[in-house]
């Protein structure tokens, strides 16, 4: 099992390498992972229902969009396992997407401590109010739309050698 190793996983996605235990726990590490990003989003409570609601009608779309994307990828009709290669790809890129967002939420709050050297700390959450929804609506647009971008290359690399 590959957690950040994706060519090797392309490598045996492609060469037909995984059996089916291994399309198993894929889906059960994947959708465990699935269940720890959303409980982490339940304990951010909605405050503006406004951002919340568009937020969710951009993920549907991106959703929607993207899979077809994906769906293309793969070969289309013609393609092969399609939904196992999916969920198998999603581990690595996931776990890589989940270190570069701790990465980037370790960068941000060490520019809040930093800042807090100059400015009065009590400020920072005045200063970032009108913002906070808006950044947050902008980061989950890319780093859904980077994500399938993602898959879609990687479902290319595996069909690509079959053919």
């Amino acid at each position: 099992m590959y957690f950040w190793n994706t060519k090797k996983l392309i490598d045996d996605l492609r060469n037909d390498r995984l059996s089916e235990q291994n399309y198993k726990n894929y889906y059960l590490v994947s959708s465990v992972f699935m269940v720890i990003i959303m409980f982490a989003m339940r304990l951010n409570p909605i405050v503006d229902i406004g951002p919340s609601l568009i937020n969710a009608f951009q993920s549907i779309v991106i959703l929607i969009v993207g899979t077809n994307f994906c769906f293309k990828a793969n070969g289309g009709n013609q393609g092969k396992q399609f939904l196992n290669r999916l969920i198998c790809i999603f581990l690595p890129i996931g776990v890589k997407f989940f270190v570069a967002y701790l990465l980037v939420l370790i960068f941000i709050i060490l520019g809040f401590v930093i800042s807090a050297r100059f400015i009065e700390p009590s400020i920072i959450p005045v200063l970032i109010e009108p913002y906070k929804n808006w950044v947050n609506f902008f980061i989950s647009i890319v780093i859904q739309v980077i994500m399938y971008w993602r898959f879609c290359i990687a479902l290319k690399a595996i069909n690509r050698i079959e053919n």
